[in-house]
């Protein structure tokens, strides 16, 4: 079974970079939900997602979070 084996972040005033390392294919998976945790209060919240899945369109780039169009690829930058 592969998984996650590693994560990096860095973060400046305006972006927040993520990227992880997969040891393989992980069987059944179409992409990655990225959360972000507010310290203060715990709230959780989907990060948005605006590339959708192979075959879809999004023309009018109207967000979706990553809970329904995932990261599909091991990196993100979170701009919000």
């Amino acid at each position: 079974m592969s998984d996650v084996v590693s994560v990096r972040a860095a973060t400046n005033n305006e972006v927040a970079f993520i990227a992880w390392d997969i040891d393989g294919m992980i069987d059944g998976c179409l992409g990655f939900e990225i959360v972000r945790i507010y310290p203060g209060t715990g709230e959780e919240r989907c990060l948005a997602s605006w590339v959708p899945f192979r075959g879809q369109r999004n023309k009018d780039w109207i967000p979706q979070d990553t809970g329904v169009w995932p990261v599909q690829k091991t990196f993100w930058r979170d701009l919000t």
